[in-house]
């Protein structure tokens, strides 16, 4: 790839282009995965490699802010993305990754988290909107949402605060007080609603 084009894809990429997903996996995929599967040998097959780079791709675009052509070239940083969420993958297992996925399904969480973590009455005696937990949530900082979203989708109810803290790169301890300041922070707004 030539200089101009790769100039090219940092500039879309901190445009905020999201077609150039598409051009960094066709032109940075192959190679990355080839130094990738040599690196972590056979521990994953074909699919789950193609799942890496999936996730590699979306931790690009979440970070793309971030992103600074002066450290490092696009390449270079979506090896090192792809080659973390390799090292995410075999150190806590698919299913363990994917509890740390964030997504947001109103309904689930509103019973998921308004019921189960933040003690509040059933539905039945109060009715709480998802489009109010939904407020509450976005007063959150982005890292209290983030373990507050991973909590809710736990099958267990809690994500071990070791675990998040690896994912967003937060020591144990500061998981355990953003989360306690978070659901604080919710049952109050959820009980003002």
């Amino acid at each position: 790839m030539t200089d101009e084009a790769s100039a090219e894809l940092e500039r879309r990429l901190r445009a905020g282009d999201e077609l150039v997903l598409t051009d960094i996996l066709r032109t940075h995929g192959p190679p990355v995965r080839a130094v990738l599967k040599r690196r972590f040998g056979s521990t994953l097959d074909d699919s789950d490699w193609e799942d890496v780079l999936a996730v590699a791709l979306f931790r690009v675009w979440q970070a793309r802010d971030r992103f600074d052509p002066l450290k490092a070239s696009l390449r270079v940083w979506f090896f090192r993305i792809a080659e973390n969420a390799a090292r995410d993958v075999l150190k806590v297992g698919w299913q363990k990754a994917r509890l740390l996925e964030v997504g947001v399904e109103p309904i689930a969480l509103a019973e998921v988290a308004a019921f189960r973590h933040l003690d509040l009455p059933l539905p039945t005696e109060t009715l709480i909107s998802s489009e109010s937990l939904q407020a509450a949530l976005a007063l959150l900082p982005e890292a209290q949402r983030q373990i507050v979203m991973a909590d809710a989708q736990s099958r267990d109810g809690i994500v071990p605060s070791e675990q998040l803290g690896a994912e967003l790169g937060l020591p144990p301890g500061t998981v355990r007080v953003y989360r306690k300041r978070a659901l604080d922070r919710l049952r109050r707004e959820l009980s003002e609603t």
